[in-house]
């Protein structure tokens, strides 16, 4: 395991690791030293020295500038540790990246940084002139059908996002994304946005219920890894009686709304839900919850009816 050190001029480092863990779940490998307010390089250095004296084997320091005072103090502290290696210029995407690629280096590293600094207006005004796929024969995917190679079904309000995006998609070697909601599928600045969220590395289809039964139902993925999104239960239920086949579903991000109440910290329902929820588990699915692939898997149900 690879331990990672967040230096930063004041409460950088501490916001990044707040930021991440939201992300990631908790991640004890993630250390962090601040040369504080008051304080000069001779306080971050025993800081560092102190919080490096804890950690065996690999390291990786992220600093937060390059020329700055945390900067300088770790080059001249462990510039001949072969062990460590040290970058500066921390930002989240690359904390997120060096967290959950242990055997990235720092070369890869760095590319995947900059690639995450896009200017967002341009890719959006360029995501909106794809033109959608013309309608084709789907009998031709006959072999395929009722053999769809689902990896995993969420239920996340937020659909991609970080969590989705940088983890679970990744984690579970998934090929394409299927997002299953009317709304989105309907409009096509929502529809831009999701394409510029997904990863560059797989395949998005953003669909209404009726054609992603339509679509999955056909065999037309063959045999692609697929990540379903849904946005709430009610459509998952919808998908489930248009002839939609789910055996397992994830619950993932459902936020406050009125008059709902907490079933895990990040799974709020109101009452209308819970009746929705329970007709989902009537059709034999079985629902769990579960934010980041570490955390344990939950009984939703369960924790639903107590």
């Amino acid at each position: 395991m690879r331990d990672i050190i967040l230096i930063s001029h004041g409460d950088m480092a501490q916001g990044v690791k707040h930021s991440l863990e939201m992300i990631t779940g908790k991640q004890p490998s993630v250390h962090i030293v601040s040369l504080k307010d008051d304080g000069d390089d001779k306080q971050f250095k025993q800081d560092l020295i102190s919080t490096m004296s804890t950690i065996s084997g690999k390291a990786l320091i992220i600093a937060d500038l390059l020329g700055g005072t945390p900067c300088n103090v770790a080059l001249k502290e462990y510039v001949d540790n072969e062990n460590v290696e040290i970058i500066a210029g921390m930002s989240l995407p690359l904390v997120v990246e060096a967290t959950l690629n242990e055997q990235a280096s720092t070369k890869e590293l760095i590319g995947s940084a900059r690639q995450s600094v896009i200017n967002v207006k341009n890719q959006l005004e360029k995501s909106t002139q794809i033109k959608e796929q013309e309608e084709i024969n789907l009998d031709q995917y006959a072999e395929f059908r009722g053999k769809e190679n689902i990896v995993n079904i969420r239920i996340d309000e937020r659909l991609i996002h970080g969590q989705v995006a940088g983890i679970w998609s990744t984690s579970l070697n998934t090929q394409r994304i299927i997002v299953i909601n009317d709304e989105a599928a309907q409009d096509p600045l929502q529809k831009s946005s999701l394409r510029m969220a997904a990863p560059t590395s797989m395949r998005l289809s953003v669909l209404t219920i009726k054609e992603a039964v339509k679509n999955i139902n056909s065999g037309k993925y063959g045999k692609q890894r697929l990540f379903i999104l849904f946005k709430n239960p009610t459509d998952v239920l919808r998908f489930i009686e248009e002839g939609g086949h789910i055996n397992r579903i994830n619950v993932g991000n459902m936020s406050h709304k009125e008059g709902a109440r907490e079933v895990t910290k990040s799974i709020k329902v109101t009452k209308d839900e819970e009746v929705v929820f329970k007709k989902i588990a009537e059709h034999g699915v079985d629902i769990t919850a579960q934010l980041v692939p570490n955390d344990p898997i939950i009984n939703f149900m369960e924790k639903l009816t107590r």
